[in-house]
């Protein structure tokens, strides 16, 4: 499932579209020469021992990795199966995984292809596709997020 849901730069491959390379069910072809960023590239189904079996990637139609900044999670979900991460016992999950960030100041986001959705506690926020020069903005009343939104980065191009 992660030679679909993961783009790889290397490879010029898409979120969301299976790898060139990928023989689904059997094998990468190019395992022994694959990019850095498949190399590098871990799972956190298979070093979580706390996701059990119905967390497979192939059976939960969902791959689970750390956030880019290490403070949070990313869920990329399978764009044939976009709701999959608001199935049981997925979604309660998700939600107690947003509120276990929330009390790190992290952040739990759903991907489907290009397109995320911010999963608090008690709300969704639905935030489109966010590009490398724009920043995830969130604005809380206390510590209950009200708000989350895309923001050009200061200092991003013209």
């Amino acid at each position: 499932m992660c030679c679909k849901v993961l783009a790889i730069d290397a490879l010029n491959k898409p979120h969301g579209k299976w790898c060139s390379h990928c023989k689904a069910g059997v094998d990468c072809r190019i395992y022994q020469t694959r990019p850095t960023e498949c190399r590098e590239f871990t799972c956190t189904w298979l070093v979580d021992t706390g996701l059990g079996p119905e967390w497979k990637p192939e059976r939960s139609r969902i791959v689970v990795t750390i956030a880019p900044d290490r403070n949070g999670l990313h869920l990329r979900c399978d764009p044939s199966f976009p709701d999959a991460w608001r199935k049981e016992p997925y979604y309660a999950r998700v939600k107690q995984w947003a509120r276990g960030a929330t009390e790190t100041d992290g952040v739990v986001i759903v991907c489907v292809g290009d397109r995320m959705t911010l999963v608090s506690p008690d709300r969704e926020f639905y935030l489109g596709t966010v590009a490398e020069d724009e920043t995830i903005i969130r604005e809380y009343d206390g510590n209950r997020l009200v708000a989350a939104y895309v923001k050009k980065t200061a200092g991003a191009g013209a």
